[in-house]
C-alpha cells in the first residue's frame, strides 16, 4: 500500500477498489505447486467472486500486468477496462533476437529480473538505478532473495 496509497485516494470516492497481494508478494502464500500468472489469475477472480465483484475494471503493474492480462484472457466476460503497465506481455523470441534487450534469451532475462544469487541482483541493481549502491554485502543481498 505504501506505493499506491498516494494514487489510490483518488480513486476511492469514485470505485470500489481492491488490492490483492498476488501470491508471494507481501503476505499471500500457498502450498500449491502451480505458480504461473494463469494461476494467479485464477485465484484473483476466486477472490473477486468471494466478494460478489462480477464485472471489473482491471490495473495491472509490472507482474500485476501479466497476471491482468491472463485474467482478460480467462475471464473475458468479466473484464470491463483493462490497464497494463510497465507488463511485457507481447514481448516475443523475435523482439529479443532484433535487440529489444541486451540479453540472448528469455531465460536469460528471467534470470536477471527474478535473482536466484546475489551476482544476478547487483546485476539487475546496475540495470535499474541510475545510480546503483556500489557495495551491497552478499548475506543482505541473500536474505532480500529469500
Amino acid at each position: 500500500m505504501w506505493q499506491y496509497g498516494e494514487y489510490l485516494r483518488h480513486f476511492i470516492t469514485h470505485f470500489n477498489l481492491y488490492v490483492p497481494d498476488l501470491l508471494f508478494f507481501g503476505g499471500s502464500f500457498t502450498s500449491r505447486p502451480e505458480r504461473t500468472e494463469s494461476f494467479q489469475a485464477l485465484c484473483l477472480m476466486k477472490l473477486m467472486e468471494t466478494h460478489g465483484v462480477n464485472r471489473l475494471s482491471l490495473v495491472g503493474i509490472s507482474y500485476g500486468g501479466f497476471v491482468g492480462y491472463s485474467l482478460a484472457a480467462q475471464f473475458p466476460e468479466v473484464i470491463e477496462k483493462l490497464v497494463l503497465c510497465c507488463a511485457g506481455v507481447c514481448l516475443e523470441e523475435i523482439d529479443m533476437k532484433n535487440g529489444l534487450f541486451k540479453v540472448s534469451s528469455l531465460e536469460e532475462a528471467s534470470s536477471i529480473l527474478l535473482p536466484q544469487t546475489p551476482d544476478k541482483l547487483r546485476e539487475l541493481m546496475r540495470l535499474s538505478f541510475v545510480r546503483p549502491a556500489r557495495v551491497v554485502p552478499s548475506w543482505f543481498l541473500e536474505d532480500f532473495i529469500h
